[in-house]
């Protein structure tokens, strides 16, 4: 199970929980609290009746709270529900002769809905073999009172069917809303991820087109050029034109690979095209490189491409993070036609010294600050 699907199926279970602990607080502080009152002239002694129902209080509240936090663990819901089988036993036994069922009766009950409580996220049969045990309790009091009569039968019988009833069906359930929500969340959680594969493909497969077109409008061309001889290997112009595509298709194979800093192994593959040529490339980086979308690396790769296609002897790239942009600068020995090519979208200055021989050009790209 994803995270997601842990999360919505967490949720779900809690609020079951909350509408459980509400039933079961309202049944005991509330109806419970009335029958002791009612019956409080009958009960001997007195004394045990009202720590029998301080005693189960006490109970519900370690395992409310224990059960809202999820850390109702099986030896401590075991351990809670056999206490309050036994309290319930104790409550029992100040009933009057016969009582076990009746006005004053109010142990019973509650201590079945104690083990819905406490054993709800247990296996059913945990719950089946306490309600069972409860029942047992009630009819060895009734016959131990001269009272297990036909009718006395019927009605107990009758109460069976309709608590335990209730409470095994009221179990039963949330265990199956439980699931469905489960199933629910696992069945939203695939068709995401279903989803989300199908936007990968399309990036994917967008991305492949745009470089196939690419292939296709600069570097096809100047293939066939080469390969029909319209165009002369050894002309500069050519050669530069060579040197450029090169580069791009470097950077742009590398332009994919998951490296801690993209933009820099981008670089790095112009420069190795560059020095592959014989020119000396220096590489420098200063700061902490943001995460960057590719068409940001693309641009600023593009501009430092140019200039180290064109370089003729060496060149140095440095690349420059602030908390307000990323600069790539780039010094070579490049010709200042260089600079025919547009600037595109990003901030670009640009110098050429030609007593030096040296172009001097610079991109920038604003970092914008995660809100």
């Amino acid at each position: 199970m994803s995270v997601v699907e842990g999360v919505v199926a967490t949720r779900f279970a809690q609020a079951v929980n909350i509408g459980l602990v509400a039933i079961v607080g309202v049944w005991h502080l509330g109806l419970d609290t009335l029958l002791v009152l009612k019956g409080w002239s009958v009960y001997e002694p007195r004394a045990v009746a009202a720590g029998a129902w301080l005693a189960l209080t006490v109970i519900q509240a370690a395992g409310s709270i224990l059960l809202l936090r999820s850390a109702l663990s099986t030896h401590t819901a075991r351990m809670l529900a056999g206490a309050a089988l036994v309290t319930g036993i104790v409550a029992t036994a100040t009933y009057p002769p016969g009582g076990a069922i009746g006005d004053v009766s109010w142990a019973w009950n509650t201590v079945g809905w104690f083990g819905v409580l406490l054993l709800m996220q247990r296996p059913l049969w945990e719950l089946i073999t306490l309600l069972g045990a409860n029942t047992a309790v009630t009819a060895g009091f009734l016959a131990a009172d001269g009272a297990l009569g036909h009718v006395t039968v019927s009605r107990l019988l009758a109460a069976v069917y309709t608590t335990a009833g209730i409470q095994l069906t009221f179990a039963y359930l949330a265990r199956q809303l439980n699931d469905g929500a489960r199933e629910a969340t696992e069945i939203a959680a695939g068709q995401a991820e279903h989803l989300a594969r199908a936007t990968a493909d399309e990036t994917v497969h967008a991305e492949r087109q745009r470089r196939y077109e690419y292939l296709g409008s600069r570097v096809e061309p100047l293939l066939r050029g080469l390969a029909g001889h319209q165009l002369d290997p050894e002309d500069p112009v050519v050669r530069r034109r060579a040197a450029v595509e090169a580069a791009r298709l470097r950077r742009l194979f590398m332009e994919t690979d998951d490296t801690p800093h993209p933009l820099l192994h981008e670089l790095r593959a112009c420069a190795d095209v560059a020095e592959r040529r014989g020119v000396r490339v220096t590489l420098l980086s200063y700061g902490d490189l943001p995460e960057l979308p590719s068409s940001a690396r693309r641009e600023l790769a593009e501009r430092a491409l140019l200039v180290l296609a064109t370089a003729t002897t060496q060149a140095r790239v440095t690349v420059v993070t602030t908390p307000e942009e990323v600069v790539v600068s780039v010094v070579a020995d490049a010709p200042p036609e260089t600079l025919v090519e547009p600037p595109g979208p990003l901030t670009v200055s640009s110098m050429y010294d030609q007593e030096e021989d040296q172009l001097w050009w610079e991109t920038r790209w604003p970092v914008r600050p995660t809100p």
